[in-house]
């Protein structure tokens, strides 16, 4: 167990579930999972290119109609990014290749490598809930997103950066909310003249004083009978102090709540670096905090943010293009025509498309207002 959190697997899953739970990061979630499956103009979220349209047909057909990633994408990709890990199982079938492909929790399996001497890079799995079973590499698709070499061969969560800061944060918002139920109420401080009350007496009639105070009078409408019931008021946390000599009269004085039910620095702080831990613009997140960013700034993390999310899209194609060599292999391709394919994710941002072809277009106009011979 380090400071920053177990680097146990299980613990960290355990983790990510429990974090899901606060409305920032479950946003965020979101945010990546929409932005990894942004869908087209004709709401096509993946699409096939190919130089055999035999190819581009059957892979268009897997993806499209027996996988259906268009609805589910969205989901593979969300639990890919909050567990860094996502892993299918490929239902293969010799006539038709993959047929389906069910998803399998993470906890369940585990990834084997360097078992072989003979082949170093040979890979399996073994679904330890169900028997300790082994399956190839080719019957489980891995999802997964790599950069952190602590959790080889598993991946790595976007969460992860941020699991320290959740739990201060949890902790201080905990805290927060405890001080302010038991420091914000105001309390009375009751000084009661006792006079010429004798000293052994003054116990009992301060008991008394208290008592009528803690009761008040309910004339029951059917039978017009007066009856004394518990005063609900908070009058235990109140102070009783007999006062008596000089001057003195009975006299209320009222304590103030808390002072410090306002101050809420250190929760802004850390959240602050929570966000900063997801990567996900905080104008994304936060509203109503009064902060004001112009167009430029936000264009530029708009911009900023698509290419974190490029980076994870890649991280998905990668193992799509596993599962269309799998189908393709299945059904008799070899050679080049396994690889004869290319699968494409939409660009999450139309802004930083927009500054890519107005980049071009200012190459091609310098170019074009050069002298002859210039260029090639």
């Amino acid at each position: 167990m380090s400071a920053y959190g177990s680097y146990d697997r299980m613990a960290r899953s355990a983790d990510f579930g429990e974090m899901e739970y606060s409305p920032e990061i479950a946003s965020a979630l979101d945010i990546y999972s929409e932005e990894i499956c942004a869908a087209d103009e004709h709401g096509q979220v993946l699409h096939v290119h190919s130089n055999n349209p035999q190819v581009e047909s059957l892979l268009t057909d897997l993806f499209l109609d027996t996988l259906n990633v268009d609805f589910n994408l969205p989901a593979w990709a969300r639990n890919l990014c909050k567990y860094g890990d996502f892993f299918l199982f490929n239902d293969v079938s010799p006539e038709h290749g993959i047929i389906n492909a069910f998803p399998i929790p993470v906890n369940e399996i585990e990834r084997e490598e360097g078992y072989d001497p003979d082949d170093p890079m040979a890979v399996r799995f073994r679904w330890v809930t169900q028997g300790n079973q082994v399956l190839e590499n080719w019957q489980i698709s891995h999802f997964r997103l790599l950069g952190n070499d602590a959790f080889l061969p598993y991946g790595s969560s976007v969460l992860e950066p941020a699991r320290r800061i959740w739990r201060q944060l949890t902790l201080l918002e905990d805290a927060m909310m405890a001080y302010r139920i038991v420091r914000a109420p105001e309390r009375r401080i009751f000084k009661i003249d006792v006079g010429g009350v004798a000293p052994q007496d003054v116990e009992q009639y301060m008991q008394k004083i208290m008592t009528q105070m803690k009761r008040h009078q309910v004339v029951d409408p059917q039978t017009g009978r007066v009856d004394l019931r518990y005063n609900p008021l908070s009058i235990e946390e109140d102070y009783f102090i007999p006062i008596r000599g000089g001057q003195s009269s009975t006299d209320i004085v009222y304590l103030s709540g808390g002072a410090m039910t306002a101050t809420i620095e250190d929760v802004k702080y850390l959240r602050d670096k929570l966000f900063s831990a997801l990567k996900v613009p905080m104008s994304y997140l936060s509203r109503g905090d009064g902060q004001t960013e112009d167009k430029a700034t936000l264009a530029q993390k708009d911009i900023r943010f698509a290419r974190t999310i490029q980076r994870l899209q890649r991280s998905v194609i990668a193992e799509l293009e596993k599962i269309g060599l799998v189908h393709l292999y299945t059904l008799g391709y070899r050679g080049d025509d396994l690889i004869s394919y290319k699968l494409v994710l939409n660009n999450p941002s139309k802004i930083a498309e927009l500054q890519e072809l107005e980049h071009w277009k200012q190459k091609f106009d310098i170019a074009g207002a050069a002298t002859e011979g210039f260029f090639s």
